[in-house]
């Protein structure tokens, strides 16, 4: 069996998995338009969205060619609307994995860029078309779909335990580490040497960094196994997003969240880290100055808060898709 991925994520996010995985960098939906982090930009996006669309028969033609020459027999996707219309149109089924749908976070903006309206019923009217759709925990609204079955958290777990993880990195066994996680993009604006006069800590990231030294690491050839850096930490530091939240909560490690600027998603995170995480909030203010001292302390003395959560969703999303293969 081959996987085929259309993707713009970096090719390390596909090491280490024990089948063949051909990996093409080309995007397939517009996502949000970041500087960083925690700045988004709702005007671009909309821009963007109404370049990607002019794209789309062309896109379709050209995805249709390769799914005839390759044989391709299911389409997945998490969750870019186009894949559900390409997976129609060469009549495959189509798998959704997901907790929210784009149309359902652009919609959010309307009264803002009522722009956005026709691109939005284009993607509802792709996403209608998706055999089935598998609902991660904290789910957003994802009624769009006309066949939705719940999964348990997805998230990929480490086996390594902390003392073995900290030994992987050459992390202090003794130490009290702080992983610092902002994903894909970043965020530049930390002021690091402020971080590094808090006493007793270490400070670990897999971005890139203007100067590491003993208080302060820079690990981007960890993050292909991120898993075991997250077993490593003692608290993490980060904005509420799925894989963030799943992985806290997987692996048991507090979180110090911060706020994400006018994202739909929010406070659906947030309520999963209240009720199944150990975290504690920090405003955005008070992390780019640097004072994270006291709300560190605070996550990390909290009184832990883990009730049992099945974690087996990536299992239990196989089997689901491999059963429709086989009645396909």
């Amino acid at each position: 069996m081959e996987f085929h991925v259309r993707t713009t994520a970096p090719r390390w996010f596909l090491q280490d998995l024990p089948f063949p995985v051909y990996h093409e960098n080309r995007p397939v939906d517009v996502g949000i338009v970041q500087k960083d982090s925690l700045e988004i930009n709702v005007g671009r996006t909309l821009e963007a969205c109404r370049i990607f669309h002019q794209q789309i028969p062309k896109l379709i033609d050209d995805e249709i060619s390769f799914i005839k020459r390759k044989k391709i027999r299911l389409i997945l996707g998490d969750v870019p609307p186009l894949c559900f219309e390409i997976a129609w149109r060469a009549s495959l089924p189509s798998v959704a994995i997901g907790n929210f749908t784009w149309d359902w976070i652009y919609r959010a903006y309307l009264s803002d860029f009522p722009a956005f309206l026709p691109l939005i019923d284009e993607m509802q009217s792709f996403y209608r078309k998706a055999a089935l759709a598998l609902s991660l925990p904290f789910s957003c609204d994802m009624g769009i779909f006309p066949n939705q079955q719940p999964i348990p958290l997805i998230s990929r777990i480490s086996s390594l335990d902390k003392i073995e993880a900290r030994k992987r990195f050459s992390l202090p066994a003794a130490a009290r580490v702080v992983l610092i996680s902002f994903g894909g993009f970043g965020l530049e604006r930390l002021p690091w040497e402020r971080l590094k006069r808090l006493d007793d800590l270490i400070f670990v990231t897999t971005g890139e960094g203007y100067k590491a030294d003993r208080k302060l690491l820079f690990l981007p050839e960890a993050q292909a196994h991120y898993e075991d850096l997250l077993r490593a930490a003692d608290v993490v530091i980060s904005k509420p997003g799925y894989g963030i939240v799943a992985d806290v909560i997987a692996h048991r490690v507090p979180l110090l969240y911060t706020s994400r600027g006018n994202f739909p998603e929010y406070p659906f995170l947030v309520q999963a880290l209240k009720q199944w995480a150990t975290c504690e909030f920090i405003p955005q203010e008070e992390l780019l100055a640097g004072e994270v001292g006291p709300y560190l302390a605070r996550a990390m003395e909290k009184e832990p808060n883990w009730p049992a959560i099945p974690l087996n969703g990536a299992q239990i999303a196989a089997e689901k898709i491999l059963d429709l293969l086989r009645r396909d």
